[in-house]
């Protein structure tokens, strides 16, 4: 499933073949249509503008989303014919909430996280962004103009990073997004401390700024530790 923020832009890619698990082709009237998956009239298309041919078979459309265009799923469905038949492909593209300047994820993100929106909501979201700012600064990769991602992988890691912060945050009793648990001990230049209160087994861990579980998300998508870097730069 592709995902992405309203207001950016997402380009969606389809592979024409002859018929099921068959060679690529490239087929004529190429079109492509996109429609929300609840109902309603087609926001995009059908339409050939934009359509874009880079190989044999394969055909891409750079996707603008408006910053107004409802969040969702929506259905992107190709059409064209080969030697006379149709042929047709389609993906599913969830539409995100945009996220408030300075933040990962949105308070609509946030919601769906936890089940409900805890109080200064918009507030939690950019602390906890800072927080996961603090951890990728030997991290290396492609940004756009907006400072963000080109990556939808690394993109949507610092999402889930910043929701699980905040998560990690408020079941701490920390409802300010601010401040540190205390205790806990420092490996190499990682500082990892636990959390006040409770069993040490039931404790919550920080590994530096960040709980574990947000960490976690960040490793997992390779944005921790020590990247391929200028020499001096970390």
């Amino acid at each position: 499933m592709t995902s992405v923020v309203q207001g950016r832009t997402v380009t969606l890619v389809a592979r024409m073949r002859a018929y099921p698990d068959g060679p690529l082709v490239d087929v004529t009237g190429l079109t492509i249509t996109i429609t929300p998956i609840a109902g309603g009239a087609a926001v995009v298309g059908p339409t050939s503008v934009g359509i874009t041919h880079p190989g044999t078979g394969t055909y891409g459309y750079p996707w603008a989303t408006p910053d107004a265009l409802p969040k969702g799923d929506y259905l992107a469905a190709w059409a064209g014919t080969y030697l006379g038949d149709p042929v047709t492909a389609d993906e599913v593209v969830t539409v995100l909430a945009r996220p408030a300047a300075g933040a990962y994820a949105s308070v609509d993100d946030l919601e769906d996280w936890l089940g409900s929106t805890p109080a200064n909501a918009a507030l939690l979201l950019v602390r906890a962004s800072r927080d996961v700012n603090r951890a990728l600064l030997c991290a290396v990769y492609e940004v756009d103009d907006d400072g963000l991602p080109t990556s939808d992988a690394y993109l949507e890691a610092l999402r889930m990073a910043t929701l699980e912060q905040v998560a990690g945050n408020l079941g701490a009793g920390n409802t300010s997004g601010l401040g540190r648990t205390s205790g806990g001990f420092t490996l190499g230049r990682l500082s990892v401390q636990r959390a006040t209160g409770g069993s040490d087994a039931a404790s919550p861990v920080k590994i530096g700024a960040l709980w574990e579980q947000a960490w976690n998300v960040l490793q997992q998508a390779g944005l921790t530790g020590d990247g391929p870097s200028e020499p001096g730069y970390c």
